[in-house]
């Protein structure tokens, strides 16, 4: 962790922000920290290079105004996210279109993941509420602070497992050679993780919707033609 300018600290920040991120979707105090362009800049910064954070925060945040967020639309968890990505394109020194585009492939990744995770929490919110109408006003307190506390876990549950990975990943793009046994190995790692955003994007969204996939077709393209020209 020290090559990336990472302690243990840092690492320890970095998951409680994430958890703070995460609250702020839904939960408290919903004051739109948790928009990808703030989440990623949030963590460029903690890495020392906010820009490089807030240009992947810009990228996520164009490709998440395609899910409108009302009612039961289900859309990719934007904070936890945005955060990763952003610290790391930061870790990896900011420079090349390689580490810029797999760190938003991650941040994509996460968000859908995140978002598995948040209907997985509504499904448990449901049974700490249920049967608790004639229940002392209290209880019914108790239990809505115990789902908020879920929640900040999760939000920092998912930061604490994706956050070095990502770092480690983008920076050994970022000094990976083009050449050799190199370049498609480069080529089928990027192919499959921007192909995995798709899928789950799918899979969480429904068959009827293929932005994801269209995305993560595009995605792969630009990766290897990135790969191939670099």
């Amino acid at each position: 962790m020290s090559e990336l300018g990472v302690s243990v600290g840092l690492w320890a920040v970095l998951v409680v922000v994430g958890a703070a991120l995460g609250l702020d979707a839904a939960s408290w105090p919903q004051v739109m920290i948790s928009r990808p362009i703030v989440a990623a800049t949030i963590g460029g910064a903690l890495l020392g290079d906010a820009s490089s954070g807030f240009l992947v925060g810009a990228i996520l945040e164009l490709l998440g105004l395609g899910h409108t967020p009302y009612g039961a639309a289900v859309y990719p968890e934007t904070g936890p996210a945005g955060l990763v990505a952003g610290a790391g394109l930061a870790a990896s020194g900011g420079s090349g279109l390689g580490p810029l585009l797999l760190a938003v492939a991650c941040g994509w990744i996460i968000g859908w993941v995140g978002a598995a995770t948040v209907r997985l929490q509504r499904r448990i919110n449901g049974y700490l509420v249920a049967n608790l109408a004639a229940a002392a006003p209290y209880r019914l307190e108790w239990r809505h602070r115990m789902a908020m506390t879920i929640d900040a876990l999760r939000a920092g549950a998912l930061t604490a497992a994706f956050a070095v990975p990502v770092m480690i990943l983008v920076k050994l793009v970022s000094g990976l050679p083009m050449g050799g046994a190199a370049l498609p190995a480069a080529s089928a790692v990027l192919l499959v993780a921007i192909a995995l955003a798709g899928g789950v994007g799918v899979r969480v969204m429904g068959g009827g919707r293929i932005a994801p996939l269209l995305f993560g077709a595009g995605g792969a393209a630009a990766a290897l033609l990135i790969l191939l020209t670099g």
